[in-house]
C-alpha cells in the first residue's frame, strides 16, 4: 500500500486475486469492452460471490496516500481517464486543462462518482469441503472479524453520543471553518475535540438542507446572514420575520426557540444544542421504556415534529452520527487513540487473510453508497474551498452538449458503458495503440496515454483507423488483434532492414528512428522477461498459474516474475535498476536506460550465479565438451554455436579450470559476526549466533534494520550497534588458528549524549572475563598484555547495551599481536580483517554459462 503509519497491514489483500483475474481474463480472450466494464463496475453487472468481482482491483489497489481520500480519488481518476481513453482529466483537478477541453467541472463529475463509493472485501474462492484446515482458518477469521465488528459498533457508540452532545459546538463551528483541516494525516485529535471531519460532514449536511429548503435549520440560515458586528442590532428583525413563516417553512418547535431575538450566532446554536438534546432526551426515554416492558426497539417518534428533529440525530443521513462504514472510510472521524486500535484489529483480520494457507481469494470491489453525496468544484484543488455544485456525468468533449447527468446511484456504471460505448472515438484506438506498441517498441501514437493537443500525431494514422475498427468488428478480441499484427509483413520484418545496401542506406537517411517501420526494430527484454527467460534456460521455471505471490529475489522462488510480490514502499533497488514501473503512479511505457548497476549484477547477483550453475548442470551429461557448448547455445540462444565461437568457449573454460591465486588476506578467517548471551557481570557468554545478513557494509539480522529478531544488532568494520537486550549482544568474534600467546591492544568509545552508554568485554573460553569496562560519551583502552590460547580457542569482543536500549553505537578496534614471534607471524586487526561473506568461485562451465547469460544476444529480441 506505501507507507501506512505501521499501524495496519501493509500489503493488500485481494491483490493476487486481481492479478490472477487478468491473466484469466487475456486467456480466456475476453472481450476487451467487457474486460473494462468489469474493472469499473463489476459490482453492478455479476452476482454477489462471483469471481468477476476480482477485477475490481483496477481501481482499489492503487497507493493508500496516507489515508487522504482527495489524492485517492484523484489517482482513480487519472487511473480510468489515462488508462482506458488517453486522456489526462487529472491536470484539471486545480483549474480548467490548459490544452485539452476538460474544464474542472468535467474533473469534479467524476470526482463525484469516485467519492460515492465504499470499499468493502468479499471472498471469491470456493471453500473447499470438509477441510480441517479451511475450518481452523475460518474459525480464527471469525474471531478476529467478531472482535473488529464489536470494537467497531462501541467505539461508533460513544463517539455518536460525543457527536450528539456537542451539536452546538458543531454548528458554531459552521462560522469559522477554516479553523479546521478538511482532511489531513498529521491531525491528532482526542475524544473530547471538535472533530474536523465531522465539521464538514455537518457543512454538506447543512449545504443540503438549504438546497431543499429545510424547515429545520431555516432559522440557522436566516441568522447566519448577519455580521457579527451588528448581529444584536438586526437579530430582533430577523426574529420576526421568521415568527411570521408558516409551518411548512419553519419547524414549529425551531420557532418556539426563537421566539426572543438571540444576542450572537453562538447562542442561535446553543438554542439548536438544548432543543435537539430534549428531543435525544424523549427518544433515549422511548428505548429504555420498550427495553424495560420488552416490547420491540421503537422506530421513530410518535410525534411526527418531534420525529423530524430526531433524523438529524440517527440515521445513516445524520450529520450526528459517524457513518457505518470500514474504518478505511471512517478513519477521519475518530479520535488518534481509536483510529490506531480500529487499524489494528483491521491489520489482524487482513493478515489472517494473507498469511493463512486455507483463505480463499477475495476481491477488493467499490459499492455504491445509499444515499449519494453532492460534488463540488474544489477552487483551485483545496477541498476547504468549495465552489459550486457539479452533476456527476461524463465528459462533455465526448458526450456533447447535450449530456444528462448519471442517473443511478454513483453513475459508476454509466461511466464504465460511456467508456465502452463504441462511439467513443478513444478507448478502442488506445488499446489498439497499447498493443502495437508492446509489439513494436514504439506506438503508432508514442505518448498512448495522452491522446490530446499535446500528444505525439500518429505516425499511421489510417492504419491505427484500421485496425481500430477491425479490432472492434471482432468483438473487441484482443487475440485476434495479437494474430493480426504478427502475421503482418510489418512485424515479419529483419532488424537488419533490406539486404540491398544501397536500399538500407538511404532508409536510414531518411527516417534513421525507423518512425516509418522499414525495418524490425530490436528491443530489450525487461526485467521479468529477463528473468523469466534465465529460468526457462536452466529449465527451472515453474509456470504454474495463480496464487498468492512470492519473494521474487528468494533462492527457491521459481516462478514466473509475474507472481513476485511487489512491496511500493521497499521497492528492491535491482527493480529500479532494469527500468521497473513505478507502482505508485500511472505509467503508459517503460523508459529504457543502460547504466553501470545493470553490468554490476550480471557479474554479482545471486540470481545470475544460481541460474549459471543451473545451467552448467544441466548441460554436464552430455559426452564432449564440444557438445556441452552447443548445448548451451541452443538453451540460451536457440542456435548452433560457430566453430569460433565453440573454440572460445573451451578456451574459456581452460583458463577458469586454472586455480586463481588466494585474494584475502588469511587473518579474515580467524573473524565471525554475531550474537550471543551475556550475563549481568559481563563474565560468561553463551548461545553465540552468527549475523546471518550482510547489508550494506555489516552484518546484521537482515536487510531491514532493526531485523524483527535480532533488533539492533550490528557488527561494521569499525564498530556497531548493540542488540536489544542481554540476550542479544552483538560479538566480533576471534578464533585462535593455533597455539600462541598474544597480545590485544583495543580502544571501545561512545561518542553519544543521549542513552547510559554501552558495555564491552573481553571474554577467553578458556579463561572466563579478561577485561570490561562501560563507556557513555567517553572512550575506553581494553590491554591486554599476554594471553594464551589453543588452537581453537575463542575471544569474543562483546558490546550489550549496558542498562537501556538508546543510541547504543559503539566503534570498537582491536589488534592482536603474537608475543615473541617471528616477525613472519601474522597479526589481526579487526578494521582491516573485516569482510562480508566470502561467495565460492563458479566452477569453469557455470563461468561459461554466465558468460552466455550475459550477452545482450540474449537479452535482446532481435
Amino acid at each position: 500500500k506505501g507507507y501506512v503509519y505501521a499501524r495496519e497491514q501493509r500489503f493488500w489483500v485481494h491483490a493476487w486475486a486481481y492479478r490472477d483475474w487478468v491473466v484469466k481474463a487475456l486467456n480466456d480472450d475476453m472481450p476487451y469492452d467487457r474486460f473494462l466494464l468489469l474493472q469499473v463496475a463489476a459490482d453492478q453487472t455479476v452476482g454477489d460471490n462471483s469471481a468477476d468481482l476480482a477485477a475490481m482491483g483496477f481501481l482499489t489497489l492503487g497507493r493508500r496516500f496516507i489515508g487522504v481520500t482527495h489524492d485517492i480519488i484523484d489517482d482513480r481518476i487519472d487511473v480510468v481517464t489515462r488508462g482506458t481513453m488517453g486522456l489526462t482529466v487529472s491536470c484539471a483537478r486545480c483549474h480548467d486543462h490548459k490544452y485539452d477541453p476538460i474544464p474542472t467541472r468535467d474533473y469534479y463529475s467524476l470526482y463525484g462518482v469516485f467519492q460515492n463509493c465504499i470499499e468493502s472485501h468479499t471472498p471469491i474462492g470456493q471453500p473447499p469441503a470438509n477441510d480441517e484446515a479451511y475450518a481452523a482458518f475460518e474459525k480464527e477469521l471469525h474471531d478476529r472479524q467478531s472482535k473488529l465488528n464489536e470494537t467497531f459498533a462501541k467505539r461508533r457508540a460513544d463517539a455518536n453520543v460525543r457527536l450528539r452532545a456537542r451539536l452546538a459546538d458543531y454548528l458554531i463551528a459552521q462560522t469559522e471553518l477554516e479553523k479546521y483541516p478538511d482532511e489531513g494525516f498529521d491531525q491528532v485529535l482526542e475524544k473530547n475535540d471538535v472533530i474536523p471531519a465531522s465539521v464538514r460532514r455537518w457543512q454538506g449536511y447543512l449545504a443540503r438542507a438549504a438546497k431543499r429548503d429545510d424547515r429545520v435549520f431555516a432559522a440557522w440560515r436566516a441568522y447566519l446572514q448577519l455580521s457579527a458586528e451588528t448581529f444584536g442590532e438586526n437579530a430582533a428583525a430577523v426574529t420576526g420575520k421568521l415568527a411570521a413563516l408558516p409551518a411548512d417553512e419553519l419547524h414549529p418547535l425551531v420557532a418556539e426557540q426563537f421566539a426572543a431575538p438571540p444576542e450572537s450566532i453562538q447562542e442561535v446554536a446553543r438554542r439548536y444544542g438544548a432543543m435537539f438534546a430534549r428531543i435525544d432526551e424523549q427518544w433515549q426515554a422511548a428505548v429504555k421504556e420498550a427495553a424495560e416492558k420488552q416490547l420491540p426497539a421503537p422506530t421513530a417518534l410518535a410525534d411526527d415534529d418531534a420525529e423530524e428533529l430526531r433524523t438529524v440525530l440517527y440515521g445513516p443521513s445524520a450529520p450526528s452520527e459517524i457513518p457505518d462504514e470500514p474504518i478505511i472510510h471512517t478513519e477521519t472521524y475518530f479520535d488518534l487513540a481509536s483510529c490506531d486500535e480500529l487499524w489494528k484489529l483491521q491489520g489482524a483480520v487482513d493478515s489472517w487473510l494473507i498469511q493463512s494457507p486455507a483463505a480463499p481469494a477475495h476481491a477488493g470491489v467499490l459499492r455504491d453508497r445509499d444515499d449519494p453525496l453532492p460534488a463540488y468544484v474544489f477552487k483551485r484543488g483545496r477541498p476547504a474551498s468549495k465552489g459550486d455544485e457539479v452533476p456527476r456525468q461524463f465528459l462533455e468533449l465526448l458526450s456533447g452538449s447535450n449530456r444528462q447527468p448519471f442517473q443511478t446511484g454513483s453513475g459508476r456504471l454509466e461511466l464504465a458503458e460511456a467508456i465502452v460505448d463504441p462511439a467513443n472515438p478513444l478507448t478502442a484506438r488506445v488499446i489498439v495503440n497499447r498493443v502495437w506498441m508492446h509489439h513494436f517498441g514504439a506506438g503508432l501514437v508514442r505518448t498512448p496515454s495522452d491522446f490530446g493537443t499535446r500528444a505525439d500525431p500518429p505516425s499511421h494514422p489510417d492504419l491505427l483507423d484500421w485496425l481500430t475498427s477491425r479490432f472492434v468488428a471482432d468483438g473487441w478480441s484482443l487475440k485476434k488483434l495479437h494474430r493480426r499484427i504478427v502475421l503482418s509483413e510489418a512485424y515479419c520484418q529483419s532488424a537488419a532492414g533490406p539486404i540491398d545496401a544501397a536500399a538500407r542506406a538511404k532508409a536510414a537517411e531518411r527516417d534513421p528512428e525507423n518512425r516509418l517501420l522499414w525495418r524490425m526494430g530490436e528491443r530489450r527484454l525487461s526485467f521479468e522477461e529477463m528473468r523469466d527467460a534465465l529460468l526457462a534456460a536452466t529449465g527451472e521455471i515453474d509456470l504454474k498459474v495463480g496464487g498468492k505471490p512470492g519473494d521474487t529475489f528468494a533462492a527457491d522462488f521459481k516462478r514466473r516474475t509475474l507472481y513476485g510480490l511487489v512491496d511500493r514502499q521497499f521497492l528492491p533497488s535491482t527493480l529500479r535498476v532494469f527500468d521497473f514501473a513505478s507502482p505508485d503512479l500511472h505509467t503508459p511505457q517503460r523508459s529504457d536506460t543502460t547504466v553501470p548497476q545493470q553490468a554490476l549484477f550480471f557479474l554479482n547477483s545471486e540470481l545470475l550465479l544460481a541460474r549459471s550453475k543451473a545451467l552448467a548442470t544441466r548441460t554436464e551429461s552430455n559426452t564432449t565438451p564440444e557438445d556441452r557448448v552447443q548445448a548451451m547455445y541452443h538453451l540460451v540462444y536457440q542456435r548452433t554455436a560457430t566453430q569460433r565461437q565453440v573454440a572460445a568457449a573451451l578456451a574459456l573454460v581452460e583458463s577458469a579450470s586454472r586455480k586463481p591465486a588466494e585474494d584475502v588476506a588469511a587473518t579474515t578467517r580467524d573473524w565471525q559476526y554475531g550474537v550471543a548471551k551475556i550475563d549481568e557481570n559481563g563474565a560468561q557468554i553463551t548461545a553465540f549466533r552468527p549475523l546471518p545478513q550482510f547489508h550494506g557494509g555489516a552484518w546484521q539480522g537482515g536487510p531491514a534494520w532493526p531485523d524483527a529478531k535480532y533488533g539492533w544488532a550490528k557488527l561494521t568494520a569499525a564498530g556497531g550497534h548493540a542488540g536489544n537486550d542481554l540476550q542479544h549482544a552483538a560479538v566480533r568474534r576471534w578464533t585462535a588458528p593455533h597455539d600462541a600467546h598474544v597480545r590485544i591492544e583495543s580502544r571501545l568509545v561512545h561518542n553519544i549524549d543521549a542513552g547510559d552508554g554501552v558495555r564491552g568485554s573481553i571474554v577467553s573460553a578458556r579463561a572466563g572475563m579478561l577485561a570490561s569496562a562501560k563507556v557513555h560519551k567517553s572512550q575506553a583502552e581494553l590491554n591486554l598484555s599476554d594471553v594464551e590460547v589453543k588452537a581453537g580457542d575463542t575471544l569474543d569482543f562483546a558490546v550489550d547495551i549496558g542498562g537501556t536500549l538508546n543510541s547504543d553505537e559503539f566503534t570498537w578496534d582491536v589488534t592482536i599481536v603474537p608475543v615473541a614471534a617471528a616477525n613472519a607471524s601474522p597479526t589481526w586487526n579487526s578494521t582491516r580483517d573485516f569482510l562480508g561473506p566470502r561467495s565460492a568461485a563458479l566452477e569453469p562451465w557455470a563461468q561459461l554459462a554466465q558468460v552466455l547469460l550475459s550477452a545482450n544476444e540474449f537479452v535482446f529480441i532481435d
